[in-house]
């Protein structure tokens, strides 16, 4: 077997090009916690190699702040005297700096747990008189201290702070800030020493991170979705695709050298449009996901075309394009990928590991029946999952890695190692239009909320060209300031806070960035912006997919869907829109519903229809916390309730059944509450006793639990 890994390095552009500001301090802060760790650790098995997807964004923005001394707001708020900060600074602090995951990124630091948890019990203005300056101090420290990768806290610099752990003094804290600098100054050398060494290879993405199909014609989206409502100004600029990849391409070998590069299309999205752009500027290989190979089989049949080869594997090296100068083309195994990303971090290291090495051998074994040696690619965000991982990963990463070094049967390459002539590959004769999540486009465009945005991007775009071709057409200087601002705008971050799909405490800061960078387009050309401009575009100020009871509920506990209304006014939890920074496409499950009448309260947990629920080891967990913060285990044949402790539960158990569904009774006195009249839960899904998934990633859904008796539901 030929395994390949590629992590995939990524951040949205956070600066503000007209004032200098950087809105979002993630760059610095996964700087120091991801793009150099990952690298270190892989010197520890030398005969594993890998590759790192760099997107050039991302590395320009470590540019600023190493050799520019950038600065982001919360660097410049940690970097203010605590003696110093005024009310709005105070508030700002509060408001942003708890912005890390608690179980694995604050529970585990005493003093920011405390701060966390003073925080929690009052109200952003009662903090300001409790919060002394020191306590300031402490947290401008710990909020960075944190992300700070626990390879790099043994410096002599900054080891005795870890250890001092409170009363920090200035000095303390502009010593960890510096030292933050100083890390990110070695991340791009370090890649490219061991691009030298031919330790890695280095893959990149169009510049700003655009989603390259709908850049060359969005009416490509309604390939796979022939419904879809597209934004009502078409935009059609394969002109802009060609730029953004040029522009990528000089970027890459600038840095490592003239060569061919690979690409990570923005999120896995490909067509066969854009494929004469890749190969007119020499892209050596590019990779999506499985479900993409799927549909261009099924293409090539409706169009009378032939694969050469047999079966319908996808671990395979194959190439598209114009087969006098292929294109390299790599499909992801999601099941694999979101394994890491999503499951692992909740398993031991060691066991963890195991499994994915145990998954890997199967295939060995599956594609060895056949006489082949599968080609196996493993995708994934190299830095978003291992926050949630103990260790940021590291004893996950090392259990896997000694795993792999040992295995003869498995070996570790790069896409270009699988395309020099010695490993088959075979041609695609067609390419169906998607990107990694669902094979469609659906999370870019299609939403009201990601069209209006493509029209005022369209607009500004229009109005740039227009008076670039006039008489009065623009300086040099501010022609490339503007286009420059209409690239970052065709980024396709800002489509993923758009919309349905994903959740973040920030998405005020992105729609609101969006939109400046559009804004400082028409004011470098002397114009008034449109009024859509000066107002969000996103309107959805809650938790998508989460919607609240509207009346008591009766069901019968029995696994079944007796009647249409017996969960009729139920809470529900729409799982497919309940998203984070990352998205997975595997989901157990994709519902809950919640409510309560005046002697329980009850869930209700449905299963995607193609994914199996059952099956020896399979269980659903309910997580509860109000004073009483206690599992309840529901499996075939049996339901346990144990507290965090692991002590079992005495007296009245919940109600349960596991038929078609998954339906739950809680009696509520069971439960007990302080002056916060609200239970928290949260679902997970478990084989073989690891939690496979958790509805939410983190943290916990809020349900208002009114005393009995007391409870209303105002009908209109």
């Amino acid at each position: 077997m030929k395994l390949v890994f590629i992590w995939h390095m990524h951040q949205p552009y956070y600066k503000d090009l007209k004032t200098g500001e950087i809105l979002m301090p993630w760059v610095r802060l996964h700087g120091v916690k991801d793009y150099l760790d990952m690298l270190l650790i892989l010197d520890e098995f030398p005969h594993l190699r890998q590759t790192f997807n760099l997107v050039p964004s991302l590395l320009d923005q470590i540019v600023d702040y190493t050799a520019n001394r950038a600065e982001d707001s919360h660097l410049r708020l940690s970097r203010k005297n605590a003696d110093n900060l005024d009310d709005d600074d105070k508030l700002e602090i509060l408001d942003t700096f708890f912005s890390a995951h608690e179980p694995t990124m604050i529970k585990p630091y005493p003093r920011y747990l405390e701060l966390l948890q003073r925080a929690r019990r009052s109200s952003p203005r009662q903090r300001l008189n409790s919060f002394s300056a020191q306590d300031f101090r402490d947290l401008q420290f710990w909020s960075n201290a944190v992300w700070i990768d626990p390879m790099f806290r043994s410096d002599a610099r900054v080891k005795p702070l870890y250890a001092k752990g409170r009363n920090f003094d200035e000095a303390a804290k502009q010593t960890l800030l510096d030292y933050q600098i100083e890390l990110m100054t070695r991340i791009i050398p370090e890649h490219q020493k061991r691009v030298a060494a031919g330790k890695i290879e280095v893959s990149f993405t169009p510049y700003y991170h655009p989603i390259l199909p709908l850049l060359v014609d969005h009416e490509i989206a309604r390939t796979a979705l022939p419904q879809i409502e597209l934004p009502k100004r078409r935009f059609a600029h394969p002109e802009d695709a060609d730029e953004q990849i040029r522009r990528s391409v000089a970027l890459y070998r600038s840095y490592f050298g003239d060569d061919r590069p690979g690409m990570w299309p923005s999120e896995g999205s490909v067509s066969e449009s854009i494929l004469p752009l890749l190969q007119q500027h020499g892209i050596r290989w590019i990779a999506t996901d499985e479900e993409i190979y799927q549909g261009s089989v099924r293409l090539a049949s409706e169009r009378g075309l032939k694969l050469d080869v047999a079966g319908n594997g996808f671990h395979r090296a194959f190439s598209v394009g114009d087969p006098a100068q292929p294109i390299g083309i790599f499909f992801r195994d999601h099941k694999l990928s979101d394994k890491i990303g999503f499951v692992y971090s909740g398993w031991d290291a060691d066991k963890a590991a195991e499994d994915l090495v145990t998954n890997l051998r199967e295939l060995d074994k599956l594609y060895a029946a056949g006489g082949e040696e599968p080609v196996v690619s493993i995708i994934l965000d190299g830095e978003n999952a291992w926050e949630y991982y103990p260790n940021d990963g590291h004893d996950f990463l090392r259990a896997l890695y000694s795993r792999l070094e040992q295995e003869k049967t498995i070996t570790t390459v790069t896409p270009r190692d699988l395309l020099t002539g010695q490993q088959p590959v075979h041609h695609l004769p067609s390419l169906f239009p998607g990107s990694w999540i669902n094979h469609n486009f659906r999370v870019w465009i299609g939403h009201a909320e990601d069209n209006a945005a493509w029209d005022l991007l369209t607009l500004t775009r229009d109005k740039l060209a227009e008076i670039e071709n006039s008489p009065q057409s623009p300086a040099p200087e501010v022609r490339e300031f503007c286009w420059q601002e209409i690239y970052i705008a065709e980024g396709s971050d800002w489509c993923w806070w758009y919309g349905d799909e994903h959740h973040t405490d920030h998405f005020r800061t992105f729609d609101a960035l969006f939109r400046k960078h559009l804004q400082n387009v028409w004011e470098a050309l002397g114009l008034e912006p449109p009024p859509g401009l000066l107002r969000p575009i996103r309107k959805l100020p809650r938790l998508p997919g989460i919607f609240e009871p509207t009346d008591f509920l009766h069901p019968s506990i029995d696994g079944r869907q007796t009647s249409f209304f017996e969960w009729f006014g139920a809470g529900r939890i729409d799982c497919n829109k309940l998203g984070g920074a990352m998205h997975r496409a595997d989901n157990r499950i994709y519902q809950v519903l919640y409510g309560y009448d005046d002697r329980y309260v009850y869930f209700r947990i449905d299963f995607e229809k193609d994914r199996p629920a059952n099956g020896d080891g399979v269980a659903v967990q309910i997580e509860i916390a109000c004073l009483l913060k206690a599992v309840i285990t529901i499996g075939k044949t049996e339901t346990r309730m144990r507290m965090l402790d692991g002590s079992e539960m005495a007296g009245t158990l919940p109600q349960a059944r596991w038929q078609q569904i998954v339906e739950v009774a809680l009696p509520r006195e069971l439960l007990k509450f302080d002056d916060d009249k609200h239970l928290y839960f949260a679902v997970a899904y478990l084989e073989s006793e690891k939690i496979v998934e958790r509805w939410p990633e983190a943290n916990y859904i809020a349900m208002e639990l009114p005393d009995p008796g007391q409870s209303q539901f105002w009908q209109v």
